[in-house]
Order: structure tokens, then sequence, then C-alpha cells
């Protein structure tokens, strides 16, 4: 019921463009960021409560880590659709990686939205291994012991994520988005809100979580504090927001509500709730004075909502008893009719997730100390982080030293934000290729003839699929050439046609081009978009040496990150935006003159 019209508000979002969704004029954000931002932090459950709580050895049930591992696939699986719609240009997301494609593109390694990229698909690809891992604990018991040093590795990345998706605001010119609090704010607020999903799904699946509970007050109080502080500096304040995260959740120290289930559960809707508004409030400090919902917005929303159940729930009852655990160890029953016949006897059985104390995790056991520099998780990354920062300081390098950086300056500080994502990407695949090769390798022999196939078919399906991307990547498009036979007519009798009109050229123009490139021409400098370290912009020696047919073609057809247009413009329209594009170059240029 919420995935159809969810659909439905997708694609007309897509085919729309900005225009359909709420946006804030001033900031240029909408929506989509809000959902994206909101996502983004749920997904950061999974890291805090299997991963984080593995390293500091705090015991937990299995079903209670995988659900929340899980829970952070599916959250993040849901964020990454909407920065792709606010992109534009779905089939083009490739292009924001920093590598040179057969087209000589190149991303802004500088950009903000770089950095969010790599992170966030490292983040991904990181929380997929970890989960991948601990699944396949229970045929092949030896992975485990890979599992802490991958802990290891996702514990500081969780806290760098969120960093660097707060620096995507802090780097643009809103006031409200700039201080030395923000990533700290945005960091507290996802963990929360991570904090208050898991709570649910646990709700869901009849478990009670009493340390949850203790961590969504401490939450509740740090950020309550933060949005009190940040009021009192600079007058902003989302009231709903602060009722629904801030208030509600102080329910939890009635001792009535907190043992009640449907109480428990109405605080964590409550939670996700006002960080939603204060998500949407954030992104869009004056949507609320400017634009108001629309039936997209919601459907975008209910899009959002209903792809991460199905997923949840699709994968949950895919995999089964592989998620249950033996033992309620962290997540207690609190009398579900869903784990009925369980009970809380069995703490600390068979699945009981520790990670240490037990010799699993490659330690001695928890009553001998080890030294850090010589524990099993060092001894298991050293190498990996090695190979991991040597060739990613030569990927710096090599960015550095591309012709797209030759009027530009690049920094450390510019680069920085991606350098320990693609370092502990390489040495986490180090890793577990090795803990592959060690433990799993040895048990495929002892498989049949059928099964070993299968497992053969599958890598190479893999292969073949990373091949094919890569392929597609580095193999660019051919130019469509403009047929000058058909369009031979000349400029002069175009531009006095009837059908031009320099008014609806402009009206094209400032609803279709304008948001990139600019209503004057000289490009938006407010909109956050930056895929080149020097674009192109408009001047008639340039316009006028590329030609009326081409830049038509360029319009109709697409180009680099730029949609192509045919089917919802006419040639007759992109012909007259050819002409607007000359007069704004004109207008440009007589202008610098006059300032001379």
């Amino acid at each position: 019921m919420l995935l159809l019209p969810g659909l439905v508000a997708l694609g007309y979002a897509l085919y729309n463009g900005p225009a359909s969704w709420a946006v804030d004029g001033n900031t240029f954000w909408g929506t989509p960021i809000s959902l994206f931002v909101f996502w983004i932090g749920l997904a950061h459950a999974g890291t805090l409560l299997s991963a984080i709580f593995l390293v500091l050895d705090i015991k937990q049930d299995k079903r209670t880590a995988m659900l929340a591992e899980l829970s952070t696939l599916c959250s993040l699986a849901v964020a990454v659709i909407f920065p792709l719609m606010h992109l534009g240009v779905l089939d083009r997301f490739y292009m924001v990686m920093p590598l040179a494609d057969a087209r000589m593109n190149f991303a802004n390694i500088r950009s903000p939205l770089v950095w969010d990229f790599c992170c966030i698909v490292i983040y991904g690809i990181l929380s997929l291994l970890f989960f991948g891992t601990h699944l396949a604990c229970g045929r092949f018991p030896g992975l485990s012991k890979i599992r802490k040093p991958l802990g290891w590795l996702l514990f500081p990345l969780v806290l760098w994520v969120h960093t660097v998706v707060s620096l995507d605001f802090a780097a643009t010119f809103v006031p409200e988005w700039q201080g030395a609090f923000f990533p700290v704010y945005f960091i507290v607020g996802a963990i929360y809100s991570g904090l208050a999903l898991v709570g649910c799904i646990l709700w869901f699946e009849g478990y009670r979580m009493r340390l949850l509970e203790q961590l969504v007050k401490i939450g509740s109080w740090l950020l309550c504090a933060i949005w009190l502080w940040n009021f009192m500096v600079s007058g902003n304040f989302c009231t709903s927001a602060f009722i629904f995260a801030g208030l509600l959740p102080q329910l939890l120290l009635v001792s009535a509500i907190k043992n009640s289930r449907v109480g428990r559960l109405l605080i964590y809707i409550s939670i996700l709730v006002g960080l939603l508004l204060e998500r949407l409030f954030l992104v869009s400090p004056g949507l609320g004075e400017t634009v108001h919902f629309g039936l997209v917005d919601l459907g975008l929303l209910a899009f959002g909502v209903s792809a991460f159940i199905l997923g949840f729930c699709g994968i949950r009852w895919y995999l089964g008893s592989a998620i249950e655990g033996e033992s309620t160890f962290f997540g207690e029953v609190d009398d579900s009719d869903l784990v009925k016949g369980e009970t809380a006897g069995s703490v600390g059985g068979a699945g009981a997730d520790s990670g240490s104390g037990d010799g699993s995790d490659g330690s001695d056991g928890a009553e001998k100390y080890v030294e850090p520099w010589r524990s099993y998780e060092t001894r298991t990354l050293r190498f990996p982080m090695f190979v991991g920062l040597s060739l990613t300081v030569l990927f710096c390098i090599w960015c550095g030293a591309q012709l797209a950086y030759d009027d530009v300056e690049l920094t450390l500080v510019q680069v920085a934000p991606i350098i320990y994502p693609m370092a502990a990407l390489i040495a986490a695949l180090i890793a577990v290729g090795k803990a592959f090769y060690k433990e799993v390798l040895p048990e495929l022999n002892t498989f049949s003839k059928k099964r070993r196939m299968i497992w053969s078919a599958v890598v190479i399906a893999f292969c073949i699929l990373i091949a094919g991307l890569m392929g597609a990547f580095y193999g660019g498009g051919a130019s469509v050439a403009s047929d000058t036979r058909v369009h031979s007519a000349p400029v002069a009798e175009i531009s006095n046609s009837p059908a031009v009109e320099l008014s609806k050229s402009r009206l094209i123009w400032n609803s279709r081009c304008a948001s990139c490139h600019g209503t004057d021409g000289k490009f938006n400098e407010k909109f956050v978009r930056e895929f080149y370290p020097v674009p192109q912009k408009l001047d008639s020696a340039r316009i006028d040496s590329i030609g009326v047919d081409s830049l038509v073609q360029v319009i109709l057809q697409g180009r680099a990150n730029m949609n192509a247009y045919e089917g919802r413009l006419t040639e007759v329209e992109a012909r007259g935006l050819v002409l607007y594009m000359q007069k704004l170059a004109q207008d440009a240029q007589q202008s610098a003159g006059e300032a001379k």
C-alpha cells in the first residue's frame, strides 16, 4: 500500500526534477536530501550495536547483532536512492567517483559530494562484509576470527562517515550549518535515531533491551543539550522535533511506561518522527516559511518507509533460523507470542556473540592480558592497513597529477576525508580474502561436486559482473554527430522564426538549466554540485566554435553529467536555448567591457 504510491512519486520526481518536490529556495536542497540524511543516520544502528559492542567486549546475542547489522544494510540501500534523485542523472552516478574514464571526465576530489560518495559506498561494502562473515560463521566457524578485526575497522568509520556528511553542510554558504559542533551534532543524532530503529525491530521480534533503553535516554539528553545550546547561540529551534524526540522520550523514566510494550514502541516511533522533522528543518531552514509538503514529498517518504520494511522483512524471512540465536543474552524475551517457548533462562548459551574470552577471536582468552600491539586484531590488520594506506597515498598523488588540477590547488586537507575510508576498504578486502583462503576453501573441498560447481558459478558470475561494470565505466560512449543536411538553416533565419521566442527560451532556461548554469550563464555558485574543478562557462567564442547544430545535439542527446532532453524539448526549443545562450554570453562580454 505504501510502495505503489511511493514508486509513482519517485518516477514523477525523477522525470520532472527538483520542481516537483519541496525545495528551499535559499539552500537549493529539499526533501530528497532530508530523507537521505535521515536514512543514513538510521544506518548507524547496526555498527553501534554490533561492531562497536563487539570490540568493546559487550556481550550480545546473535539475534540482536544480526538484526542490527541487517537494518544497517537496508537503511543504506534506501538512503543512496535520494541523493541520486537530487543529482538528477541516475544512469551516470558513477561519474562522482574520483577516477578518470574514457570520456576524460574527472570528478572534483575536493568536493564534499565526492567525499560523501566514497565514504558511504565504502561503509556499505564493509557493513556487507561484516554481516556476510557473521552469517557464514554458522557454516564456517573459523570466520569468527575475522569479525573483531572488521569491527575495529568499522568503529572509526561509523564516526568518519557522518562527520563527512556534516561537512557537506558546513562547506556551503548557509551560516546555520557552520560550526565546530556540527559533526558531533550529526553523530549524536544518527546514533540516537539508529537506537530507536533497533528498538522498534526488537519490539516486533518480541525482545527487550534494557541497555538500549538507557542509551536512548542518554541520547535524548545529549541532543536536547545541543538543541538548546544552538538556540541560545543562533536562535534556530525546531519545536516539533524537541517535543517528539526530546521531551516525550523522558517518559522512559516512568516505570509504568518503560515496562509497557506499547509504551516503549510509541516512544521509539516518537523519536523517529521527531528526528525526521528535525532533518527536514535542518536541511531546509526556510522550507516551512516558503514551501509546504506536497503529494510528491509524502510519496517519497512512503517509498523510503515501505522499501525498508519490505527489504528488511523479506531478507529476515529468507534467512530465517540463520538469524535466530539460541539465547537471549543482550535482548531479553518480553513474553511476546512471537518468541513463545523461549525463556530468559537460556542466557549465555550458544547464541551469545561475545567476541572474546573463548579464544574464538584468536586471543588466548579473557583471563590473559595481551598488549594491544600484540593482540590478534593488531596482527591481523597490521599488513592490510599498511598496504591500504600505501595505495591510498599513491592514489592521492595520482589525483594531484591529473590535468584537471593544473590550475586548481589540491591540498592534503581537501583529500583527507577519503584517506581512512579507502585504506579501511583495502585492508578489509585483504583481511577477509586471507580468512576466506584459510578457513573457507579447505571446507569447500569437502563439498559435493554439485555444490562446488554452484560456488564456482557464483564466483564466475561475480567476476563477469565486475568486469561488465568496469567496462561500462571505462568504455565511454560514442558521440552523436549532428546531421547538417537536416539542420542546414542559417542561424539568422532561425532567430527570425516566429517559433523561437526569446521569452519562451528564457522561461525554459530558468526552469531547466538555471539550477546548474545560473540565470545569467555564470553558474549557480549556491548550488553545490561540483563535478569538475574548472567548469566550462558560456562565452561567445566557445559557442561559435562548437556551432549551433552541435549544441542542439548536446541539449537533446545529453553529455557528461547533463541529462538528455529529447522528448521533453522540441528541436525548435533546443535551438531557441542555443540562441539564448549566445545572448547571455554576449551580455556577459558587454558587461565585462563596460566594467573595464
